[in-house]
């Protein structure tokens, strides 16, 4: 019988992957081509999550993404000040962070590096799929920089097990015509071909991260939750590429020699945990704090989100499918369905739900999941209040409190006295 851990005196250190040398060196050559498409006469094309990144790469364009760049400025301990620009500007603290981080590094003419920020856009391309802010934030910003703009429609779907033919087909045919409008902006001919190359390798970094994803159910887990957040980066930039593939495989035998030697993400793991949903990009050593403790986040939804396997030689379709059945498009009832899957498949003990006030579409469902999970597992969960991006309203002191207490539950439930 394992006697309750006390409170840790020591931060936790999670041990550094060697691929983590591999993803530094993606990130600088990506901004490197983002600094230099203009010049090398390729277009740059700002892009919502959840949109088709593939299009991009098929004409050898440049896609940026706002949220992803917001997440790089929280990190980067600049994104309160870019937030209060943009109130400052007459734009609500409740707008999205990701929103009001961008819009306060244009007003500004500012980056995360401490430079001028990025290239204006050639295009903007958004889509309804994921998120009802996408369009109008686009529109805003289409309205700054009189560019053209370009918004996928697409019907509204529960999950990709109900998902009727002609709501695939009609995203489908919105996905081909934003390819020739693409090609009409641009002056660049749309080459299907193209496009198929372009699909495989996003099917074979999808399946790459698959497979570490399916890895991280052993015991003990292989890899950190912030490990899987920072290895997105060339999954939700650098999809349709050579180089997120190359990256994918790197990772993949990285973890699997990892899981062969029954290596662990952290030292002495005591309780497997769920993380729902958005990270907390200002302190990502807020998870580490679980691990002070022995919890390790061993599986998350938000860490699939961007993978997803697609079909090169019917693109259009195999895209639309893939872009329909994410998981954030389910209703809570369907989160509820995937994770139950999941925590039989990871053995995990808890759930951790991070309430993203700027984020309200998504946590609102939070409390009917945890209440499912709840009746028909008995799986215990704990709730803070953050925001993914905006550190003025996380409080350190109080989420640590709510962790411990959360640790002292799961502790009197899998080792009682």
């Amino acid at each position: 019988m394992e006697n309750k851990q006390e409170k840790p005196t020591d931060p936790f250190k999670p041990a550094r992957l060697a691929t983590s040398a591999a993803l530094g060196i993606l990130n600088e050559n990506y901004y490197n081509a983002l600094a230099s498409a203009k010049a090398d006469g390729k277009p740059v094309i700002w892009i919502t999550s959840m949109a088709p990144i593939e299009l991009i790469y098929a004409f050898d364009g440049i896609p940026f993404f706002p949220e992803n760049y917001a997440a790089l400025c929280s990190s980067r301990k600049v994104a309160a000040e870019f937030c209060e620009t943009a109130e400052g500007s007459g734009m609500s603290q409740g707008l999205c962070s990701y929103a009001l981080c961008m819009f306060g590094s244009i007003f500004e003419k500012r980056g995360a590096f401490g430079d001028e920020g990025v290239d204006e856009p050639d295009i903007l391309l958004a889509t309804e799929g994921a998120c009802a802010t996408h369009p109008k934030w686009w529109e805003a910003m289409q309205r700054h920089f009189n560019c053209p703009l370009i918004i996928i429609d697409a019907a509204y779907t529960v999950d990709g097990e109900t998902l009727p033919e002609h709501h695939k087909s009609y995203l489908a045919a919105e996905l081909e015509k934003a390819a020739y409008k693409i090609e009409e902006y641009t002056g660049k001919k749309f080459d299907i071909d193209r496009l198929r190359e372009v699909v495989s390798l996003s099917d074979q970094a999808s399946e790459l991260w698959d497979d570490i994803d399916d890895m991280r159910a052993a015991v003990p887990t292989p890899i950190t939750q912030i490990d899987v957040f920072t290895c997105l980066f060339a999954l939700v930039t650098l999809r349709g590429t050579k180089e997120a593939v190359e990256f994918y495989q790197q990772l993949r035998d990285e973890v699997k020699e990892r899981v062969d030697n029954s290596v662990g993400s952290i030292p002495n793991e005591r309780f497997r945990l769920i993380w729902d949903l958005f990270p907390i990009y200002h302190n990502m050593r807020l998870l580490n704090y679980f691990a002070e403790f022995g919890g390790a986040f061993v599986t998350d939804l938000y860490g699939n989100a961007f993978s997803g396997r697609v079909d090169s030689s019917d693109p259009f379709n195999s895209l639309a499918e893939r872009y329909l059945s994410f998981f954030m498009r389910s209703a809570s009832w369907g989160k509820s369905e995937l994770y139950k899957k999941r925590i039989e498949k990871y053995h995990v003990d808890g759930i951790v739900f991070h309430s993203n006030r700027c984020c309200r579409c998504f946590s609102a469902e939070q409390p009917e999941i945890s209440q499912i999970l709840r009746d028909e597992l008995r799986l215990p969960s704990m709730t803070f209040e953050a925001d993914m991006v905006d550190p003025r309203v996380f409080d350190d002191a109080q989420v640590k409190a709510r962790i411990e207490t959360f640790i002292e539950m799961l502790e009197s439930r899998k080792y009682p006295k």
